[in-house]
């Protein structure tokens, strides 16, 4: 049958206490030491994600704001340079279209003056004409 040892049992017992004591003392201590610096660290680690994430959002907002400022001073400054171009476009075809319509003047004056010149010519060059024509028909 089994025989239960009194002093193999006190043994036994104080043997694991022994080794629960030294055991704690030596493995789980530093173990969960270990592990609570870890747990420390992983903490301020995502405090300090959080916190750049943070930042991030901050300098996005930022950002945004000055590229909503650049681009509404853009448009308004393209605006405004196109509405000065278009002025000075107008100006310059009124110039041209003023500058065509008095060469336009001047050539029909010309033109004007070229006929009556002309017909002065022809009227008084009619007589040889005439009698240069009267030939060719006589001839004829």
């Amino acid at each position: 049958m089994l025989d239960i040892n009194p002093i193999l049992l006190v043994i036994t017992l104080a043997t694991f206490i022994f080794l629960v004591g030294y055991l704690n003392q030596v493995l789980y201590k530093p173990l969960l030491k270990y592990m609570d610096e870890r747990d420390e660290s992983l903490k301020s680690d995502r405090d300090s994600v959080s916190q750049n994430y943070a930042e991030i959002d901050a300098l996005n907002e930022e950002a945004e704001t000055v590229l909503s400022i650049a681009r509404k001073e853009a448009t308004s400054s393209k605006e405004a340079i196109l509405s000065e171009t278009k002025e000075k476009i107008a100006k310059m075809v009124e110039e041209k279209k003023k500058e065509f319509s008095n060469n336009y003047q001047q050539f029909l004056d010309s033109l004007g003056n070229e006929r009556v010149s002309l017909k002065n010519r022809l009227l008084a060059d009619s007589l040889s004409i005439e009698s240069a024509l009267r030939d060719r028909f006589t001839s004829i």
